[in-house]
């Protein structure tokens, strides 16, 4: 590696080697002075190498004597090298540079960084020199040969006075001949008081000096701790007082606490929103929050059970006169749902036996119940429950139930809704069919093969045929009789499906008779496709349970408000000709 301290003069260099080789640098004449200001120069090397050169250890068994002179009047740069000095025992060092124990000093190092000045300390140190004062410096003229390393003994113990008067005991000498670097400790002023710090700290004090340390005596916006902690119970006592209030404001118009009861009438139009129905009760006083009737609404469905219709609420008038009461939200609901006592009733309207389809559905309409329009649209297509009696129905036309919406008197809800209109009357018609009735149907189907259909087919003709309930039972065999001789009487000729084919027509002409219609039994054979009115409970049992008898014709005697019967066609029309004979 290149040796980049600074180069020696060459005077120094001549004097290095003699001094080094073991010649006398002394002049002639003059003794060797044994006196070694050894402090100055280990201080003064130790501060002209700012880049932390180390004395190497002194062998503090060595006398200290003679061999050290030279160093302390080494002349100057200028000046000519002494031509003698003491003798020096010099030992080789490793090869390596290594330290030769912490006993010895690399005397060589420090003069030659004394002499050169060498701050950068950069430059590997030479092997270092050992001195023997008993060693016998040789002749100028002769040349010495180098001894060989002796044996290290171990170090004793420093007792050299002079040293201890300079340098002084324990640490500080300690560290000065080491191979440590010396560093000089701050001095700091202490109080007599003041006690020593501890050399390490604990771990748990090293982490508590790295916290940041609290201000005390502060909290929120500057405010003492106590003022903070008020201000926020202030705050939390404030926020809890308004949204208990906020909470029971609207637990009160929920649940109708403190709300007067009185009547009101409510209509709800078709196609109202939600916002309309919201908007009106608030107005009629009956909800003080639109807003929160509106969220209970969407959270419960209400709209599915709010149904157009006029509702009176806390109704006072006639036989009708309620218990005041407070309606809740739920209540309100409930109160415009089609089962509500809230609506308007149509009461006891009557469904006449023999009605159709068209006459019922304008009847219901007459009465504000519903409208035709939306009865023929569900009973086409809405959803219905599941009735037995129904078997062999075909929805989709808007008459399809015909026969089957039973007869009877009836309460209803102005602007009903049109399912539960029709599932009314569909179960009138199931309560009305007994235990024996369904005993009779299920013997005319094992015996001669009739549905209920058929059965329902035939109640209707017996319903418009019949000017009695007691002849309906004979206007029923007439009818079976020759549904079961098709061959002999293929045709029924009722003159009520030529009505029902016409929409109603009840003067017949002969060319009435001729209409083209599947309902027409003049020229279609056996049953016509449907019911043509809605028969009674008489005109069904009827129908399961004809009369046995011979009897093929019948015909209206207005002398006597019934019908005359007759087995053969011969009977029957000398009855007719009786009949024109009394006009």
């Amino acid at each position: 590696m290149e040796d980049k301290r600074s180069p020696l003069s060459s005077d120094e260099d001549r004097w290095l080697e003699q001094l080094l080789s073991g010649t006398d640098l002394t002049p002639s004449g003059e003794e060797p002075t044994v006196e070694l200001d050894l402090e100055k120069i280990i201080q003064d090397t130790l501060h002209e190498d700012p880049a932390g050169v180390q004395a190497q250890p002194m062998d503090a068994t060595r006398p200290i004597g003679g061999e050290l002179t030279s160093l302390a009047n080494e002349p100057a740069e200028d000046e000519a090298p002494p031509s003698q000095i003491a003798p020096l025992d010099l030992s080789a060092s490793d090869p390596a540079g290594k330290d030769l124990g912490d006993d010895e000093l690399d005397l060589e190092k420090i003069i030659r960084d004394t002499l050169r000045g060498d701050p950068a300390g950069s430059a590997p140190a030479e092997p270092a020199v050992s001195m023997d004062a008993t060693q016998v410096v040789p002749s100028a003229g002769d040349t010495p040969d180098l001894p060989q390393p002796q044996a290290q003994t171990p170090p004793a113990e420093f007792r050299d006075d002079e040293f201890r008067d300079t340098f002084g005991e324990g640490e500080v000498l300690e560290r000065i001949f080491s191979d440590q670097p010396v560093e000089e400790p701050e001095q700091t002023e202490k109080g007599p008081s003041q006690e020593e710090a501890p050399e390490e700290e604990t771990e748990e004090e090293t982490m508590e000096k790295g916290r940041p340390k609290r201000r005390s005596g502060s909290g929120l916006l500057g405010l003492p701790h106590l003022a903070a902690t008020v201000v926020w119970l202030l705050i939390i006592v404030a926020v809890g007082a308004a949204i208990g209030r906020m909470v029971w404001l609207c637990a009160a118009d929920v649940l109708a606490f403190g709300r007067e009861a009185k009547t009101v009438t409510i209509t709800i139009e078709e196609g109202d929103t939600l916002d309309d129905v919201a908007q009106k009760l608030k107005d009629a006083e009956l909800i003080s929050y639109p807003g929160l009737f509106k969220l209970y609404a969407n959270i419960s469905d209400a709209m599915d059970k709010i149904k157009p219709g006029t509702y009176v609420l806390n109704d006072q008038s006639g036989d009708a006169a309620e218990e005041m009461v407070v309606y809740d939200y739920m209540a309100l609901v409930s109160a415009m749902s089609p089962y509500s006592s809230g609506l308007t009733v149509v009461e006891d309207l009557r469904i006449p036996e023999g009605y159709t389809c068209a006459q019922i559905f304008k009847l219901l309409e007459e009465n504000g119940v519903c409208t035709a329009a939306e009865l023929e649209e569900y009973a086409a297509s809405g959803e219905l429950d599941e009735y037995w009696f129904l078997e062999g129905v075909e929805r989709g036309d808007k008459y399809c139930l015909e026969g089957y919406l039973f007869p009877n008197t009836y309460d209803f809800y102005e602007n009903d809704d049109p399912e539960r209109v029709l599932e009314k009357m569909l179960d009138a018609f199931d309560a009305s069919f007994t235990d024996v009735m369904k005993q009779k149907l299920q013997t005319l189907q094992e015996e001669k093969g009739y549905t209920i259909r058929e059965v329902v087919i035939i109640a209707s003709m017996i319903e418009k045929e019949s000017a009695s309930d007691l002849e309906s039972y004979t206007v029923s065999s007439v009818i079976y009789n020759r549904l079961a001789d098709p061959s002999e009487y293929p045709y029924l000729n009722i003159d009520a499906t030529i009505v029902y084919a016409l929409g109603g027509k009840a003067d017949l002409t002969e060319e009435d008779l001729k209409v083209d219609s599947p309902y027409n039994t003049y020229t279609n054979k056996g049953l016509p496709p449907g019911p043509i009115s809605s028969p009674s409970q008489n005109s069904l049992a009827a129908a399961l349970g004809p009369e046995d008898t011979d009897y093929y014709y019948y015909a209206f005697d207005p002398s006597t408000g019934a019908h005359h019967f007759s087995r053969t066609y011969e009977e029957h029309m000398a009855f007719l000709a009786t009949l024109k004979d009394d006009e």
